[in-house]
């Protein structure tokens, strides 16, 4: 997430789903968080980015027992470096299926790795793109955020269990300016525009897909970037 003078946007809503992802796992949500994110982003600077991690705890052989469970935080922060270079993606299945994503799960980072150096290796994911994950015929997200597109004037959003239900992109949909439903890749022709939102960028226009041009003129994103400014945790310029 990012913290930019001491201020993160929707903290309750990462707060509310790190305790649903640690309750699939049995932990308990650890009090305090917010003191502890702020400091650390301080110390990084006055536009920072930051990443809360909880563990299970120490244990034997990292194996947990019930009665044993400890939760640890871990907190990383680093100054927020703004990316210049214009955004390509390219479709990339996701073999995982539909399995739901409540959190972002370690080992589903292990897994997204693997899965796009082989990807580069095969030649099926160009250098210079990022991957922009289907299933079945269907969007759901790319590498590091929630997908956006415009069709017929309208915003919509893949709505899939098995895509991160990202704090920016619940933002956008209770301000309705964004409609979540079922995507299919047949809308990558007819797309006027595609963003990607999340934590970090907030909302950032994607230059190509597929090799496909698409506009890029900041009016086509106007109805995003008004429904976030001026918000705590919300970057002056977006």
């Amino acid at each position: 997430m990012r913290v930019i003078k001491g201020e993160i946007f929707a903290w309750q809503a990462h707060v509310d789903r790190l305790r649903q992802g640690l309750a699939a796992f049995e932990l308990e949500c650890p009090s305090g968080l917010l003191p502890r994110c702020i400091q650390a982003a301080k110390e990084a600077g006055e536009d920072a980015l930051l990443r809360l991690t909880v563990s299970g705890g120490e244990a034997p052989r990292g194996l947990l027992v019930d009665g044993e469970r400890q939760p640890q935080v871990h907190i990383q922060a680093w100054p927020y470096r703004p990316v210049s270079h214009a955004l390509a993606l390219h479709t990339l299945d996701w073999p995982l299926g539909g399995m739901a994503r409540i959190a972002k799960f370690a080992a589903d980072y292990a897994y997204t790795i693997r899965l796009l150096h082989q990807a580069r290796r095969e030649g099926t994911l160009p250098e210079g793109d990022q991957a922009l994950f289907t299933h079945q015929g269907d969007l759901l997200c790319m590498e590091t955020g929630n997908i956006m597109l415009l069709l017929d004037g309208e915003w919509v959003t893949p709505d899939s269990e098995a895509l991160l239900p990202g704090v920016v992109r619940g933002a956008l949909l209770e301000a309705g300016v964004l409609r979540a439903c079922r995507c299919s890749v047949d809308y990558l022709p007819m797309c006027e525009a595609m963003a990607v939102c999340n934590s970090g960028c907030f909302v950032r226009p994607v230059a190509k897909i597929n090799g496909r041009q698409l506009d890029v003129r900041a009016d086509r994103f106007v109805s995003l970037v008004e429904a976030l400014q001026g918000k705590p945790g919300v970057p002056a310029q977006l």
